[in-house]
Order: structure tokens, then sequence, then C-alpha cells
């Protein structure tokens, strides 16, 4: 663990975010990507690395610091000479290209840098130069001649002894390049100085792992750098030698200081620089972790406070490649399954700094759980029973809090802090986990509070349920803007929170003004309904199989009678009587939509909220138009009409039994072929008491039996 002070102190008035060993938490914050090399158009990776930095950007900047976050593109080399030979273009026009493709994703990603430089522009090519003549001067650079193998994709030269299985170590295939003049950094005298700062500054490189492998490097010794190049034209030129272009690492890592000012406006440089945190991917570290030092130690500069080196992404198990063909669009996904869903589960994911590996079912799953069904039911169901129930309003006053109030209020207070340290430590996947506990713990409550039931019973109550709901959503939804900033300024919004009040300072000292009037509640996320259809067939086929192979019964045991709450709910367009509801039943797939005819006999602002019987294993089929697949069951006399409901304490998703009748259910082929609702449902009745009955004995949950809303006695049930 990183060393942290007291999270009460490190956000106090006198910091802004928690101090660290590496950042004193109130001082600008420079934050960078690596700047992205132009060769070819952006992939996963490039956006990966560029939302951690926009998260953790956007953090600082919600938190108070004052915050400049750079990207930018790597426009020079042999790779890049290349490619625009390949497109019969000159370097320039195709590096303008390019480059342009690297704005257009961090636009599209919604990625907030203030700066974007590229390696092209006049006054960084004018900053490189400045840098390699006082490493001149300082005796570090001298002029010799060069040979060995070569790697154009990592623009380096490797050992011997460092290639596997005659490739580089990152994987990229080298040449032997024959003996050419060039200039050398003596990176040799740098070893012990390395060493030494990495052990006064144990949290410079992370996370750990990273650490250790750079510290490995270093200790088997380090030899004289070439850096400078006569066998292509492409790069910076050499100062005083125009034979010779730049090595394209100097090139590209002297961005970092080019972009702030060095050397022509030294005030403005001196205000940000040394950085506050590099990010990159973990096959640049050497770069970022042995050379970049050693040359900032040669030009007599202060290094970087902090270098986090992340993991890489595999598809399905897979490392992704052009030749396998299974590189990943992240453009794509932002059009598939929308841009704060991408970044979500970009950022969720996996622990930052591990690898990933990326799936579509994992990215459905995820989105579906954690931002539809969680966050988004929980806003919709909180917003449309304060807006169905309190007069389009918050609530305009609330009773004396009790212990749960309190508790979830305490928690949703003190998230700042978690979140806080998380984002301090680069622990993004902390951070998230933060937000997402933080909102199970209010579906929880709500479950608990009930209230759609309040609202019968006890009105006042009701609305203190709502509005400590109300008050946790927004200071979640507060949190949750570095991440998902769109959605999260949506529900914003529907609580009526104004513009400037969503920075952290109005977490604790503005909540929620009584009486507000609220707009008509929209839903904020979508679910997906992706599957792939040949494991759709295959599932259903092994279902079907299983089955059959147990005789099915011609009585109530055949039904799948689940336990559900209807999540949102709406008129059908079409249907006079028609009501068109999503029900939750505690399915991986999500809420089923299913079609009731009760609009004679309940108000649309009754149904959210409302725990329901709902038989699952009726085959789909259009009502009007609309797909329903299950139905809800009720109680009826041919005059009145009521919900059979679930005791209070039932789980979402439990199977309903009756005692004497165990087996399994049908199929939904079966329970149409078989023709068996005509034979069950005569026999579904409520007693005297109103409860819910098969020839006699009750309809059993794990929490007790089933019963009619105002327990209409003596009526079918179907």
């Amino acid at each position: 663990m990183f060393s942290t002070i007291d999270i009460n102190k490190s956000t106090s008035d006198s910091t802004k975010t928690p101090v660290t060993s590496f950042d004193d938490g109130i001082s600008p914050f420079q934050i960078t990507t690596p700047i992205y090399y132009v060769n070819d158009k952006p992939h996963i990776g490039h956006a990966y690395t560029s939302l951690a930095c926009d998260v953790i950007a956007r953090f600082m900047r919600l938190s108070g610091r004052e915050v400049f976050f750079m990207s930018g593109t790597d426009e020079h080399g042999q790779k890049v000479e290349e490619s625009a030979k390949k497109r019969k273009m000159n370097p320039q026009d195709f590096v303008d290209e390019v480059s342009q493709s690297f704005r257009h994703l961090l636009t599209a990603m919604n990625i907030s840098n203030d700066y974007f430089i590229r390696t092209t522009d006049d006054h960084h090519k004018k900053a490189v130069q400045h840098l390699w003549n006082t490493m001149v001067d300082n005796g570090y650079i001298y002029l010799g001649s060069y040979e060995g193998w070569y790697s154009v994709r990592d623009e380096c030269y490797y050992l011997e002894s460092e290639l596997v299985d005659g490739k580089a170590p990152t994987g990229s295939e080298v040449i032997w390049q024959e003996k050419e003049p060039s200039y050398f950094f003596k990176l040799s005298a740098f070893e012990e100085k390395l060493m030494q700062y990495y052990d006064e500054n144990p949290d410079f490189i992370a996370p750990d792992t990273r650490r250790n492998e750079v510290i490995g490097f270093v200790r088997q010794g380090l030899r004289d750098l070439s850096i400078s190049r006569t066998s292509f034209s492409w790069g910076v030129p050499v100062p005083n030698d125009k034979d010779h272009v730049m090595y394209v690492w100097i090139d590209a890592l002297a961005n970092y200081i080019s972009a702030i000012g060095y050397p022509d406006n030294m005030e403005a440089f001196e205000k940000l620089w040394p950085a506050n945190l590099h990010i990159v991917g973990k096959d640049i570290l050497r770069f970022h972790a042995v050379y970049w030092p050693a040359f900032l130690m040669a030009a007599g500069l202060p290094l970087p406070k902090r270098l986090f080196a992340h993991g890489w992404w595999t598809k399905d198990g897979e490392k992704i490649s052009k030749s396998v063909g299974n590189v990943i669009d992240p453009l794509e996904l932002t059009k598939t399954y929308g841009l704060d869903q991408t970044r979500f589960f970009l950022m969720s994911e996996v622990n930052f700094g591990n690898d990933g590996d990326f799936s579509h079912e994992k990215m459905i799953t995820k989105v579906n759980n954690n931002l539809a069904n969680e966050l988004g039911n929980l806003c919709q169901r909180t917003l449309s029973l304060a807006y169905n129930n309190c007069g389009k309003s918050i609530p305009a006053s609330i009773q004396a809090l009790t212990e749960e109030d309190e508790l979830l209020l305490s928690k949703a207070r003190n998230l700042r802090s978690v979140c806080a340290e998380a984002i301090a430590n680069q622990e993004i996947h902390k951070y998230v986990e933060a937000l997402v506990t933080m909102i199970w713990d209010s579906n929880k409550y709500i479950d608990d509070q009930a209230p759609w039931f309040l609202r019968k019973t006890d009105i006042d109550r009701m609305a203190t349920v709502l509005y400590v709901l109300m008050e946790v959503l927004r200071i979640s939804s507060i949190l949750y803007q570095p991440l998902i900033p769109e959605s999260a300024n949506k529900i914003l919004d529907q609580l009526t929170v104004p513009e400037n009040e969503r920075s952290f300072e109005y977490i604790k000292s503005s909540p929620l003004a009584f009486g507000t009037r609220l707009q008509k509640p929209q839903i904020v996320f979508s679910r997906f309904e992706a599957e792939n259809k040949q494991k759709k067939k295959s599932k259903k086929k092994k279902a079907k199989s299983t089955k059959q192979a147990a005789p099915i019964k011609s009585d109530v045991s055949s039904l799948d009678i689940r336990v559900g709450i209807i999540v949102k709910a709406w008129e059908h367009e079409e249907a006079d009587k028609l009501f068109c509801e999503e029900i939750d039943i505690g399915e991986e797939t999500g809420p089923r939509q299913i079609v009731s005819g009760l609009r004679s006999y309940y108000d649309l602002k009754d149904l959210v909220g409302q725990r329901v019987l709902v038989l699952a294993n009726l085959k789909a089929r259009k009502l009007m138009g609309f797909p329903s697949h299950g139905m809800v069951l009720c109680a009826s006399n041919g005059e009145k009409t009521e919900f059979v409901e679930p005791p209070k304490d039932a789980a979402i998703g439990e199977r309903v039994f009756v005692e004497g009748f165990d087996g399994e259910p049908a199929t939904e082929n079966q329970l149409a072929r078989k023709k068996l609702l005509d034979i069950v449902f005569p026999e579904l009745k409520t007693n005297v008491d109103g409860i819910a009955t098969y020839k006699g004995s009750p309809l059993f949950t794990s929490a007790g039996s089933c019963r009619a809303q105002r327990g209409l006695a003596n009526a079918d049930v179907s």
C-alpha cells in the first residue's frame, strides 16, 4: 500500500485530495498519456490509457485541483516513414491525417485533455534540439558507430541475449542493422544514479511488479544508447549535423516538457513540472522508467513524481492482432453499447495495472447488472415514486431519520474519502467498486423500506425514505461524474441539482432542496439483449433435453411461478385496457416485458415497486403488437381484480411452491402443448382469508404464503 496520510486530514481544507509520497494533494496537477504513435489507427489500448487519465483528471478537477492533462501524437521515425510510403503520401500529409484520428478518438471517448501536442509542432522540435544541446554541453552525448538487432516497431536496439525466439521481448520482429554512424547517450553513467533514485523513491514506479521489472533490468547493467539515425530522414534533425535525425524516443519523451513551456517559458514550465503522473502501457515501461529519467538527469531537470504502467488487453483469451482479426475498435464499442457504458466497462473490468480480457458477453453482463439493473433501476424507481406520490416534486418535508436512514446517508457522505484514496493511488478499480457498492446498499435499502407499501400505510415515512434515496443518488452521481460524465449528469439533472453545485465541495454542504419541482423521470441506461444466437439455441436445446428427462406432472408443480417486482410500467399505446410492464424476477438477462389487462383496476402510479407473482414459463407472444413473456397472477371474482402478492420478505426470483406438489416446471412448449393451464388454473383460488391456494393448499414462498392484495376471498387466480 502506498503511503497516504489519514483520509480525514487529507481531504481537509488544507488539501484537496489525499497526500501521498508523490503528491501534496493541493498543487497544480499534471497528468499525461504517452503520445501515440501514428503509424496506424487508434485501438482499445489507446482508449484505455486515455480513459484512465481522464477519470483521474476529472476527479482532481472536481476536487478543486488545477489540472493540466495532456495527450498527443508521436509523428517521427522509420515506421511512420515506411507507412507513408505504402500509402504513397509524403510523411507530413500522412501524419496530419492519422494524428486527426487520435484527436477524434479523444473527442469520441469524451476525454477532457487540456492540450494535444504533436511532435511535428515547430515549438516541440526546437525544445528537443535544446534538450539535445544541453546534454551535449553536460558531456553525455558523443559520436560513434553502431550495429545490432533492431526492431522497427519498437524503434529500439536489443541485445542478442534479450531476444526471445528470434524476436524482441515485446514480440516484434527484429532485423540486423549494419554498422552506421550514430550519436550515443552515456546511459551507462546513470546506472547507480537510477538505482539510488528508485531506492529513495519507492513509489516512483507502480505497480510493484513493474518496479521490480525495471530494477531487474538496470541491475543487469546499462550500455550506452544509440540516439541518432542516418538510415532514414523523417525525424528531428540533430543540431549541427544534417546527416542525422534524432532517435525517436528522445523526440517523443521530450513532449512532456515541451508542451508546458520548456525552454522558452520557464515560469509556466516550473509551475507544472515535475509532472505528477505519467500513465503508460507496460510495453513502453523501459523507455519511461530508465531512458527518460536518465535524459532528465543529464539535462539537470527534475524527474516526474510518478510513473504507472498498466497491462494489456486480450480478446476472448487471445492476444489481439490484425492477423487473427480480433482487433477491438473503441469507437465501434461506443456505437454498440454507448459511450458511458464503454467507459464504465473498461475502468471496472480489471484491477488497474493488470492485464484484462475483453468479451462482448462480459461487457453486456457488467453494463446490464451495474448500470441498467442497479444504478438505472434505482434511479427510475426512486424518482418515479417521488414524481407520482409527492406532487411531482422532491418531498416537501421528512420525518426524523431512523438508524437505517442515518447509516445509508453516513456511508454516502463518507464515499468521497474512499474514492479519493483510490484515485490518489491509481486504484481506479477500487474507486468503481466503492460506487457500485454504494448503489448495492441503496437497492437493499429501498427493498427493505418498500416505499411502494408505505404509500398506502405511512405517506410521511414514504417521503422520508424517498428523500434519503434521492440524496444518496445525488452524492453518488456527483462522484460518478469522472467515470460516466454524461449519464451522471443526466441523473443530476433529474434530481434538479444546479450545474454549479456538482463539484465535490457541495457533497456535504448542499443537500436537495425540499419541495423542488421534478421533471418526469427518464430512463438513463438501457439493457442489452445481444446474446449470441447460436449459444442461445444451444442452451435452449440443452434445457429442453434436460426437461424431457423427467416426466411433467399435470398439477401446479408444472407452473414456474416466481416472485417479481414491477420496475417500470407504461400504458399500451393501442389498447385501452392494457399496461406494459418490465418485471424483475431475478434473471441475469434482466427484467421481463409483460402485458397485463389491469388498466380498469389500477392507476399507472400504483405499479412501479409493486411485488407480484409471475408465471414465468409461459411462451412469449405479441399482444397488440407488444412482446409479452409471462403472466402476472391476479385474483378476480368478475367484479374486482387484485394482484396476488408474495410476502414482504420473499426474495425476488424465488419459486413459489405448494406442499405435496413437487416437481420440475414444464418447458414453455410443454406447457402449451399439453394445455396444462387448462388443467391447473381451475384449481387455483383464494380462500376465505384471501390466501392463494391450489386444491385448498396455500401457495408458499420461503417467507410465507401468498395473498390477494386486499384480501379478495373465494376468487379465481390466473
